[in-house]
């Protein structure tokens, strides 16, 4: 019976139209999410509060950002596989991976290719399209639909809960606090002398309140370039 449940939930990871198209863009839109991280980063305009308080940690640990974010995926990574199965899978493992590994690459590779906290003209000139590029690159994560990473998981499983008790309760009402836990988190970790250098500024606080509806609306466009 276990055996049979097991390949059930594994066979839920390849039933999907269109598979092939669906892990490419996973893969490309978790990579280029790393990318933004690392350019929003050296704009100093703040990165998403998740990011920010990884960004944070490196400092503290003293460890590359592919292995902070592994082991901060990890601690809702438990609550996900126990509680929500469903919502892990292959874009999960992109989102847990590939996002940390694409950011210490590309500031390995490419040191200078973009300026560190240049002036306020360049920096709104760059702002713009790295910023619209992180909105397509996260829609078309979600887009693809093979998986949530474990730190917006939690987020939908606790509102999952929570409704079941207040049947309207909206899911941005846990979505928003969870955002703004971290952005907190993030805030202490510069307050005590570990903030990496751009990682927390005034985009981490706009992305508790405003990313969240742009990139729902915007996913909901590729989904059907997708199916």
């Amino acid at each position: 019976e276990m055996g049979q449940a097991l390949k059930a939930y594994f066979h839920g990871w390849i039933d999907h139209p269109h598979l092939a198209r669906r892990i490419v863009i996973a893969i490309i839109g978790t990579i280029t999410m790393g990318f933004c991280v690392l350019a929003l980063k050296r704009l100093n305009v703040g990165t998403d509060p998740f990011s920010a308080v990884c960004l944070g940690l490196t400092r503290m640990l003293g460890l590359p950002l592919r292995y902070v974010t592994i082991g901060v995926h990890a601690v809702t990574l438990c609550i996900v596989l126990f509680v929500a199965r469903d919502m892990f899978g292959f874009g999960s493992l992109c989102n847990i991976f590939l996002v940390g590994c694409a950011h210490d690459f590309f500031e390995w590779a490419m040191p200078d290719l973009i300026p560190r906290d240049p002036e306020i003209g360049l920096k709104i000139a760059l702002f713009v399209p790295f910023m619209a590029l992180f909105i397509l690159a996260v829609s078309a994560y979600v887009a693809a639909d093979l998986g949530t990473s474990p730190y917006d998981a939690a987020p939908i499983i606790i509102h999952r809960k929570l409704k079941r008790r207040w049947e309207n309760l909206p899911s941005k009402a846990v979505r928003i606090p969870w955002d703004a836990l971290f952005t907190l988190v993030a805030w202490l970790l510069g307050v005590i002398g570990f903030r990496d250098e751009g990682a927390f500024g005034w985009m981490t606080v706009a992305c508790v309140i405003g990313l969240g509806p742009v990139i729902e609306w915007t996913s909901k466009k590729l989904a059907r370039f997708i199916s």
